[in-house]
């Protein structure tokens, strides 16, 4: 009896022996501060907004803060869209037109055609009206409504809107409430006839 209460003895002091040399390991990837590597702060986090970032488009580099509030909107937007719609878009922001020189006139700003005055009152009354009607469908109206300067590119688009002479075409930017809701910039649209004898009708509209 003193025997095997002697066995149960040392068995159960080896079994203490083996734990004490033992060492509990902890994962390789926590660390001493309870941290996992995926844990420790990022201190090289980036701004999201550089005012010294390049931005390219169409071959024309601008620095942000160069650009106004409304053409970095549209840049967000414009970038988050696939290629082939990319391509589709007939808008360029005036700061990326201007210097790409997709316009080239010999003459001065103030020889240029006069597009918003070569209309009456009444005229420029009867465009904006067909505008309103044109957005009223399946862009919720407009929200705004501006007339584009006569040095805007369109103008120029040959095949489309440069087919047509000052007093028989006139270009809108306007912000439907569809475009503003999804926070779209403001978009195009071309009202032009033939001749002082027809119907003024809706050529092209987009971004």
């Amino acid at each position: 009896m003193q025997r095997r209460s002697l066995l149960l003895t040392l068995a159960a002091a080896a079994l203490l022996i083996g734990c004490g040399n033992s060492r509990m390991s902890l994962p390789a990837a926590l660390t001493d501060s309870g941290q996992t590597d995926s844990q420790t702060p990022d201190s090289s986090k980036a701004e999201s907004s550089d005012p010294d970032e390049l931005v390219q488009l169409n071959g024309v580099t601008k620095l942000k803060s160069e650009l106004s509030e409304d053409t970095l909107k549209w840049l967000d937007w414009y970038f988050t869209l696939p290629e082939e719609n990319r391509n589709a878009l007939s808008f360029i922001p005036n700061e990326f037109i201007e210097s790409r020189g997709s316009v080239t006139m010999e003459t001065d700003y103030e020889n240029l055609p006069s597009y918003t005055q070569a209309l009456t009152p009444e005229e420029l009354s009867e465009t904006e009206a067909l505008a309103r009607v044109y957005f009223a469908e399946g862009f919720d109206g407009i929200e705004e409504i501006l007339l584009a300067k006569d040095d805007f590119f369109l103008y120029q688009n040959t095949g489309i809107e440069a087919e047509y002479a000052p007093g028989n075409i006139i270009i809108y930017m306007v912000l439907t409430g569809k475009d503003k809701a999804a926070g779209n910039p403001m978009r195009s649209v071309s009202i032009a006839r033939k001749s002082k004898s027809d119907s003024w009708k809706v050529i092209n509209s987009g971004f």
